[in-house]
C-alpha cells in the first residue's frame, strides 16, 4: 500500500491483536488510516497500538475495542465507539476465525462446533449488518477474512 494511501479513511479489524489482522492493522496505519483494532489479549492489542505508535501514527488515530466477538456488547462497541469517537467507517475488515474453542477436548461436540460457528459466521454477519450503515455512508468496503479450517475424521479405537 503506498504511503498516504488511506489518509482520511477509518479502518476497524477484527482479530488484531496477533497474526495477519495485527499485520493489517500496522500496514493500514502507516498508509494513513485510523484504525480501530480489536481482540481478546489486552497484551496483543497493546503490542499491536505500540507498534502502529512506532510508525509514527497519533495516538488519536487509534482505538481498541477488547472482547469476544461472541458477545452483543462488543460488537456494538466496535461500530459504536469507532463512529463515536472517528465519525465515520470506511473499511471493515472481519478477520477473527478459530478451529476449536481453547480448552476444549473434543473437537467434533457439538459445543465445540456452536462456539466455531458462533466465531466464524454469526459474529461476522451481525458486525457486518452493524457496520452496513456507515459503511454506505462512504461508499465503504467490507472484506472477510477467509479462513479454512480442517477437521480431520478420526477412526474410533
Amino acid at each position: 500500500m503506498p504511503q498516504q494511501r488511506f489518509d482520511g479513511k477509518v479502518v476497524i479489524i477484527t482479530g488484531s491483536s496477533s497474526g495477519i489482522g495485527q499485520a493489517a492493522a500496522i500496514l493500514f496505519a502507516k498508509s494513513g488510516a485510523t484504525v480501530t483494532i480489536h481482540g481478546r489479549s489486552e497484551n496483543g492489542l497493546q503490542k499491536t497500538m505500540d507498534t502502529i505508535s512506532e510508525a509514527k501514527t497519533p495516538k488519536e488515530k487509534i482505538h481498541s475495542v477488547r472482547g469476544a466477538v461472541t458477545e452483543e456488547s462488543v460488537l456494538k462497541a466496535l461500530i459504536d465507539e469507532t463512529v463515536s469517537k472517528f465519525g465515520q467507517i470506511d473499511v471493515l475488515i472481519n478477520n477473527v476465525g478459530i478451529s476449536n474453542k481453547e480448552g476444549e477436548t473434543n473437537s467434533r461436540s457439538i459445543e465445540n462446533l456452536d462456539y466455531i460457528l458462533n466465531v466464524n459466521l454469526k459474529s461476522i454477519i451481525h458486525l457486518t449488518e452493524l457496520a452496513i450503515p456507515h459503511l454506505e455512508k462512504n461508499q465503504g468496503k467490507c472484506y472477510q477474512g477467509l479462513h479454512i479450517h480442517f477437521i480431520q475424521s478420526r477412526k474410533q479405537l
